[in-house]
């Protein structure tokens, strides 16, 4: 009995030894979806909680929804694009891009291989176009045609919601869509249909992709938390790279993503080859390509306004 009891006596000394975790609350950009799996295998795997940090993990409703989010402080670290934060932190939100995690932007023109030609910015002339207005199609439209001296009436633009874009180029109602490539590219190959890309990032639009906001407010007063939850996340990323499929299965036994598991480790692989190596250094931005972004964004009136490109990100909490 005297052993039992110093045994229980000993655990909760440890136990209360053991510093609290602390939280983190996260928002991502949209309802998960398998470009989440990284992320959410950070909490799968106790990559959080290795870093000493209880991360709450919710569903987004869209990047401009997720810099208000973490801009009123409802989340210390946002899962968003480049462009939106730029937009966002031009007129005026407190929040800062912690880490980019997919130097280019995966926005381009989508078609079917058996019906149109994509062999150079003319070849989208004359041709229907799905956008989605109100989203980063709109950005990423405008950069290209002013890149490339695309009129506006030389493609007619129709309004197209984004979940309808692949079943609409299979219909035949469009010849192009706009949007993210890889996830239109998984879509299409789910589909059994052939794919044929032109990416805006090589014509016009030196846009970057996805990465994390932070809340300043929390920048300055839990840099360190911040830092760790970033090198949890990209303990996240490696463990995905490393195996997809097995990735997909452990994310959505506790997630909920839509599809199958195929679908998801289909996805995650393609979203995976545009992604920075998930090593050290991972997350670092580059001056040069902000620089270039926002002066492209100037260019077209998304970004108002003289603030330096270093105004609007940090690298100071890279793991």
């Amino acid at each position: 009995m005297r052993v039992i009891l110093a045994l229980a006596l000993a655990l909760l000394l440890a136990n209360s030894a053991r510093p609290a975790a602390e939280p983190l609350r996260l928002v991502v950009d949209s309802a998960f979806a398998a470009h989440h799996v990284p992320i959410l295998l950070a909490r799968v795997h106790d990559h959080f909680a290795s870093a000493g940090i209880e991360a709450l993990i919710e569903p987004g409703l869209g990047t401009n929804m997720v810099a208000v989010l973490v801009g009123q402080r409802a989340f210390d670290i946002g899962h968003i694009t480049a462009p939106a934060a730029a937009a966002a932190i031009a007129i005026g939100a407190p929040i800062r891009m912690v880490a980019i995690y997919q130097p280019r932007s995966p926005l381009g023109f989508v078609g079917l291989k058996d019906r149109v030609q994509l062999e150079g910015p003319k070849s989208i002339e004359g041709l229907r176009l799905g956008i989605t207005p109100g989203s980063a199609d709109t950005l990423a439209l405008a950069l290209f045609r002013r890149g490339n001296a695309i009129g506006a009436s030389a493609i007619t633009v129709i309004p197209t919601d984004r979940a309808s874009k692949p079943e609409a180029l299979i219909a035949g109602r469009l010849d192009l869509v706009i949007g993210d490539s890889l996830f239109l590219r998984a879509s299409l190959l789910a589909a059994g249909q052939q794919p044929v890309v032109l990416s805006i990032v090589d014509f016009g639009a030196p846009l970057q992709g996805f990465g994390f906001i932070a809340n300043q407010s929390a920048l300055n007063e839990r840099p360190d938390l911040i830092r760790r939850a970033l090198g949890a996340i990209r303990a996240g990323f490696a463990d995905a790279a490393a195996d997809p499929a097995a990735a997909c299965l452990a994310t959505r036994a506790r997630f909920e993503i839509p599809g199958t598991d195929a679908d998801c480790a289909r996805t995650l692989t393609i979203f995976l080859t545009s992604l920075a190596k998930p090593e050290p250094g991972w997350g670092r931005q580059s001056p040069e390509a902000w620089s270039r972004m926002i002066q492209a964004m100037r260019a077209v009136g998304e970004i108002q306004g003289t603030r330096p490109p270093s105004f609007y990100y940090t690298n100071a909490v890279i793991p």
